[in-house]
């Protein structure tokens, strides 16, 4: 083995152990109310107005390089990144686990006339030996759920012409609640791993990825979902909700801003 294959397998590894850590204790699961890794699929709906974010622009720079305009929402979702750009896109093949929101995003998708939609549900690395190429390949808040770093970063590379666009925070996202795990559960949470491993995972890979910091793709919020989100996350019951309210109040929520990483092809 030679050095840099062993710096990669180094990061790799660590990469799933910082993941592993993220674990919530048994005995915190197995009294919370509902599962602390849901969400409410209606905060994932698209907004289409304001200013697109960062991760959009880039998407949409990209598209401008080829003109069969084509994309790969790898953890589409309900199309809150995509269908806000829906107009410069010609055609979006839609992957997710999650079947009901990919049926919202091909409802979403009608309004869009000019746009050909194709959704397959499942996980990444079962779908992607049946994937073609697609201009642009982007990935939304996924990384951080990927025990196998540089096979997910690979397969979204080998499938991406012009480019691949990459947003996550910068932390775990669960990590602005750190503070809340303690001042709830007595509990450290961990701090690793972070969008720093990534960039240094497509270094490795021969890439030259753009860094962007800013507002991430719009989510549906209010007062009252925050407090019901943050209970959720931190395997609490309704009883709670007061402490909870005070605790965002007072801006106990640590920052983790929105990474946008872009990787252009040169001869895309």
């Amino acid at each position: 083995m030679n050095a840099d294959q062993a710096v990669r397998d180094e990061l790799g590894s660590r990469w799933s152990r910082e993941l592993r850590e993220w674990a919530i204790p048994d005995d915190l699961l197995a009294v919370a109310p509902d599962s602390p890794w849901s969400f409410d699929p209606r905060a994932f709906s698209p907004f289409y107005d304001g200013p697109l974010n960062r991760t959009q622009e880039a998407i949409v720079d990209l598209l401008d390089r080829s003109p069969s305009r084509s994309v790969l929402d790898v953890g589409a979702g309900a199309g809150a990144c995509v269908l806000p750009i829906g107009s410069f896109i010609q055609s979006l093949l839609a992957v997710d686990r999650d079947a009901a929101m990919l049926e919202m995003l091909a409802l979403e998708s009608e309004s869009i006339p000019q746009l050909l939609v194709e959704t397959r549900v499942g996980d990444f690395f079962a779908l992607e030996p049946d994937l073609e190429l697609y201009d642009v390949v982007t990935s939304q808040n996924v990384v951080y759920n990927v025990d196998d770093l540089f096979g997910f970063l690979g397969g979204l590379i080998a499938h991406a012409k012009v480019g691949v666009v990459l947003e996550m925070t910068l932390y775990h996202p669960h990590y602005g609640l750190n503070l809340l795990w303690r001042q709830f559960h007595q509990l450290e949470r961990p701090t690793a791993p972070s969008a720093v491993e990534v960039i240094g995972a497509l270094v490795m890979m021969g890439m030259t990825p753009k860094v962007a910091l800013g507002a991430g793709v719009r989510r549906a919020s209010d007062p009252a979902t925050q407090v019901i989100s943050t209970r959720r996350r931190l395997c609490l019951t309704p009883r709670e909700d007061v402490a909870i309210q005070s605790a965002l109040e007072q801006g106990l929520v640590l920052p983790n801003p929105t990474v946008t990483l872009v990787c252009e092809f040169a001869d895309g």
